[in-house]
């Protein structure tokens, strides 16, 4: 009888680790959940004769996001202003947990004008300690996602409604 034992366990002990090497490599080939991408959203302010194009581009992973707001005069390429945002998320259902981890402006050049690129800082900056009273660090967002668009509701103001200017925004993926 010993032989057929040894028989068993030697078919048992390889079936067992090919099948425990498949299943997390499955579970790695799954795809991604429609929110995950990059997404941009277009806008112009008008301040009495001075026009401003903004573009907010926000790029989603499963756990992180990373939100820059890039301001320009209207018919300019010059970068007035930049805010970055970025931290973790979380997602249950429709909604979105956005917790900030750091903050983020534009990198001025030789002039101090600013470029389009992000200089990051983290809670341990004064730049952040200085600015993080502008912000809310969580903010819980209801969202839709398919392959072309993010409908994102935010309080980004803590005023405890999405009626202001820019909380209610339907994202293009890019």
């Amino acid at each position: 009888m010993k032989p057929a034992n040894n028989f068993k366990s030697s078919i048992l002990l390889p079936v067992f680790l090919i099948v425990s090497l498949i299943i997390p490599s499955c579970e790695s080939m799954k795809e991604d959940p429609a929110y995950v991408a990059t997404w941009e959203y277009k806008d112009k302010i008008y301040l009495g004769d001075l026009t401003l194009n903004t573009t907010r581009t926000l790029t989603l992973t499963k756990t992180s996001y990373t939100e820059v707001y890039v301001v320009r005069r209207d018919n300019s390429s010059i970068v007035l202003s930049i805010i970055g945002l970025k931290g973790d998320i979380s997602v249950k259902g429709n909604k979105m947990t956005f917790t900030l981890m750091e903050l983020g402006e534009c990198v001025r050049d030789t002039e101090d004008k600013c470029t389009s690129a992000v200089k990051w800082y983290g809670p341990e900056t004064q730049f952040y300690k200085d600015n993080i009273k502008l912000f809310s660090q969580t903010i819980v967002a209801e969202f839709e996602a398919d392959e072309n668009y993010l409908w994102l509701v935010r309080d980004l103001n803590g005023d405890g409604d999405t009626e202001d200017n820019g909380e209610e925004i339907e994202f293009k993926r890019i």
